[in-house]
């Protein structure tokens, strides 16, 4: 059998490959220069004062969202009332047709602003 040689050339190459100066050598820790991702403690002090205030703002978004549900709710309610006084008008016109008139011209300003305005 024959054993295969490496020419001088060959291991050369090789032997440059292998070797690495300090800057490529992914390993040293002077390859690169100051971490800028480390905060100081001027930049700790924003970054908290940062946190404090998005987290204040959280709350209040939530508390706005809250609120904006309920008015949308008692919208819906007033609506619902508005519809039922207009039951409660028709009904009285069997009764008292002047008293139903009256009633009906104050519903009127009812109906358009919490039943119209909202459709």
């Amino acid at each position: 059998m024959f054993k295969r040689r490496r020419n001088k050339e060959t291991n050369g190459r090789n032997e440059k490959e292998n070797r690495r100066t300090e800057k490529e050598n992914r390993r040293n820790e002077r390859r690169f220069g100051k971490d800028l991702r480390t905060p100081t403690d001027s930049h700790n002090l924003y970054e908290e004062e940062c946190t404090e205030l998005l987290k204040e703002l959280l709350k209040l978004s939530s508390k706005e969202a809250s609120l904006i549900f309920k008015l949308s709710q008692l919208l819906e309610e007033a609506k619902i009332e508005t519809i039922r006084l207009s039951g409660l008008i028709a009904s009285c016109k069997l009764e008292d047709k002047e008293l139903a008139s009256e009633l009906y011209k104050e519903f009127e300003k009812m109906f358009s602003k919490y039943v119209k305005k909202g459709e």
